[in-house]
Formats: structure tokens, sequence, C-alpha cells
């Protein structure tokens, strides 16, 4: 997993996917619905339900007792709900709101000192009240004519909806907390022959993070601390969870 992640901060230095500095992904070609698609299996509802869907996979392989596999059940999905809930609360409502730092798509459309077509500062934009006054001011703009940008109807609508700021990725969290937790759990009950599913989780959360960026709603660094986040949050979870089966087997 710390070699996965070692990865992510490749994008400081990709072309098309650093999206503060052009040139840039058009926004309404395959790639870029390839890294919607993407994004939204790392997001709200999409990482829970591939969390489901891996737990669903690792109890079905061990080879332990009914009982013991509803054990195990309940202390991933407790451990699991805590941690990425409490991980995303405190991105979300400490992190992002003392840091502020704008999305990079909010920064481009601002331009330089509000001069852009989103007619005020990045500064001015995130003063606009909360995430719901902002999405209906970005609505606006995106759908004026000529339009600023040219976006896939998925990709505008995925724009309007991410007003928030933008440090660290929740998405980019996410992926590499679940991908952490479920490959070394697996690791650690499992035999290397049905390991395949879950060393898939590396490329699925390579590729949430890397679809940020791409997206242009977040930037390199905000997926490198994202995942690192996961990352380190998915190998703690792993250890709670080794210790409380231990404990109650």
């Amino acid at each position: 997993m710390t070699i996965a992640w070692t990865l992510i901060p490749l994008t400081f230095l990709l072309p098309y996917v650093d999206p503060t500095r052009a040139p840039y992904f058009d926004l309404t070609q395959v790639i870029s619905q390839l890294s919607y698609w993407f994004t939204q299996s790392g997001g709200k509802y999409g990482a829970p339900l591939v969390a489901v869907v891996v737990l669903m996979r690792l109890v079905s392989c061990c080879d332990i007792t009914t009982k013991q596999k509803m054990k195990l059940s309940i202390i991933v999905v407790s451990i699991a709900a805590i941690c990425a809930g409490g991980g995303a609360a405190l991105n979300e409502d400490v992190l992002k709101t003392r840091l502020k730092i704008p999305r990079p798509n909010i920064v481009w459309l601002a331009g330089g000192n509000g001069a852009g077509p989103l007619g005020m500062t990045a500064e001015e934009f995130y003063a606009n009240g909360d995430k719901k006054t902002r999405s209906l001011v970005l609505s606006n703009v995106l759908n004026s004519r000529p339009s600023p940008v040219s976006l896939s109807r998925s990709i505008e609508a995925h724009w309007i909806e991410e007003t928030g700021f933008s440090l660290p990725s929740g998405h980019a969290f996410a992926a590499m907390f679940f991908a952490t937790f479920f490959l070394m759990l697996a690791a650690t009950y499992l035999s290397f022959q049905k390991l395949w599913l879950f060393y898939a989780l590396l490329p699925w959360a390579l590729a949430v993070c890397y679809s940020r960026p791409i997206l242009r709603v977040h930037t390199p660094m905000d997926i490198t601390i994202g995942g690192l986040q996961g990352l380190l949050l998915g190998l703690l979870a792993w250890l709670v969870t080794r210790l409380l089966l231990r404990k109650f087997s």
C-alpha cells in the first residue's frame, strides 16, 4: 500500500493531470468520463458500496464458522464506519474549513483578481454563504452563454455539487482507506490464491485519486494528503480489528 501511495505525487509532474497548469484534459471526452465514474466509485455512495462487496468476498473466503463470520462482519463494519466517518468529519468540518484552500476549478474560473468568467475572486466566491448558495452561483456561471468551459453534463453537475474547500481530498482519503484496510485484512486471513480481488483495490484507489485532478476539482497536494490520511488510518483500523478479533475469538 505504501508503494501504491508513492505513485500519487506523480500527479505533480504529469501534464494534463495537474489542474493548476495548462494543458488540461478535455472534460467532454472519454478519459474524463471514465475519471468521473471512478470519482463516483470513491464518493459517499460508491465507496461504501465497494466496501460492502469486498467485505462479502472477505467473509465468504474465510475458512471459519458461521458464528465467527458474523463476529468478523460486525467488527469490520463497526471499525470501518467509525474510522471512515470520523476521518470524513475531520476533513470536512475541521481541516477544510480552517485551511480554506479553494478548488483549482474555482481558481481558474476566477482568473486574476476576479477578472475571469466567475466574476469574482475565489475568496469572494467562498464567502457566498454555504455550499448550496455557492452551487447556485456556479450553476449560473456555467450555464451562461457563451459557456466559459466545455463540460459533459455529468461533470458539470459534479462541479456544481463540489463547492466546498479543497484540501484534503475526501475521495482520495476514502479510496485509500478502504483499499488499505481490506487488503491488509485479506492478506492477514486469506491464502495468496484468494487475494486477487483485494489486490485490485490498489489500482482502483489510485484511479480514484487520479480522477480528482483530471476533473480539476482537486490539486496533486489535495490527493497526496488525502491519500496519506487514508493509508495511515487504514493501517490503524486493521491493527484495531486484529486486536478485537483476537479478543473476541
